[in-house]
C-alpha cells in the first residue's frame, strides 16, 4: 500500500474508532488501564461487523453493549506472559523517571527494552541515570550507546511528548492451552458478571501488541479447538494486526 493511501486508511480508521469510543474515553481520562480496555473494545466493535455499540461502561463485566439481541455484557482480558510483563512494568517506571529528567520537548521517542534487561531495587537510581545518559547522547548527537537496558531509540514528531517502550520482538506464539487458561480464569467469575447485569456475557481476549510479553497467532488452525464454556460468545482480538477470531 502506498504511503499516502496507508496514511489515509489509518486516519479513516482512527475516525471510526473515535466515533465508537470518544465519549467513553472522556469518562476515563487519566486512567491508562481503562483507556487501553476501551480502545480494545472499540476495535472489537469495528471488526465484529454487527450492529453493536457501547451502552455504558461498568465493572464486572467491563462494559454493556447494545446489540440486536438486546443488552450484552462484555468482559475484557489481555493475555500476557506474566514474568515478561513484570520485567516490562519495572522498566516502565524507569522510563517515566527518565522522561522527567529529560523534559522531552517537541519529540516523541520510542525505544526497545532488551529482553535480558534487569536490575535490583538498590540499582534503580543508577539505572535511571544510565538510561537518561543514553537518551541524552542520542538526542544531542544521534548516537546509540551500547548498554544493557535499551536500544534502537527513535525520535518522531507527534503532538504528544514522552517516551514509548516498544519491543524488539513480537513475543511468543500463543497456544490453545494458554487461551484455555485465560478462559478458565474468567469462567470463575462468570456467575458474578451475570448477577451484576442480568444479561448474556461475551468474553473478549486480547493479544498481539508490540511487547515481548505479548503473544502472536502463528497458525490460525490452532484456534479451531473445542471450548466448553458458559460464556455466550468468546472472541480473540489480535490487536496490532487488527484481526478478530470467534472461538465460541
Amino acid at each position: 500500500m502506498e504511503h499516502n493511501k496507508l496514511t489515509d486508511w489509518m486516519n479513516e480508521s482512527e475516525k471510526k474508532l473515535f466515533a465508537i469510543i470518544g465519549k467513553c474515553l472522556d469518562e476515563v481520562k487519566g486512567n491508562n488501564k481503562k483507556t487501553t480496555e476501551i480502545c480494545h473494545i472499540g476495535k472489537f466493535i469495528m471488526l465484529l461487523n454487527e450492529s453493536v455499540s457501547i451502552f455504558r461502561l461498568s465493572e464486572s463485566p467491563d462494559c454493556l453493549l447494545n446489540t440486536n439481541q438486546g443488552i450484552i455484557g462484555l468482559e475484557h482480558q489481555i493475555i500476557v506472559n506474566k514474568s515478561l510483563r513484570e520485567q516490562e512494568g519495572s522498566f516502565e517506571t524507569i522510563i517515566r523517571s527518565v522522561e522527567r529528567n529529560l523534559l522531552v520537548d517537541s519529540n516523541f521517542a520510542n525505544c526497545d527494552i532488551l529482553p535480558t534487561a534487569n536490575y535490583s531495587l538498590s540499582e534503580k537510581s543508577y539505572v535511571i541515570e544510565a538510561v537518561t545518559n543514553v537518551f541524552k547522547e542520542y538526542i544531542i548527537y544521534g548516537r546509540n550507546i551500547p548498554n544493557p537496558y535499551v536500544e534502537n531509540i527513535r525520535l518522531q514528531k507527534y503532538s504528544s511528548k514522552g517516551i514509548s517502550i516498544r519491543s524488539n520482538s513480537s513475543g511468543n506464539p500463543i497456544s490453545p492451552s494458554i487461551i484455555k487458561q485465560a478462559i478458565l480464569k474468567k469462567e470463575e467469575k462468570l456467575e458474578q458478571y451475570t448477577r451484576n447485569c442480568s444479561c448474556p456475557i461475551w468474553l473478549l481476549l486480547v493479544t498481539g501488541n508490540l511487547k515481548n510479553s505479548s503473544y502472536y497467532i502463528k497458525d490460525t488452525q490452532l484456534l479451531s479447538f473445542f471450548i466448553h464454556s458458559k460464556f455466550d460468545r468468546i472472541y480473540l482480538l489480535e490487536d496490532f494486526k487488527g484481526k478478530l477470531y470467534r472461538l465460541k
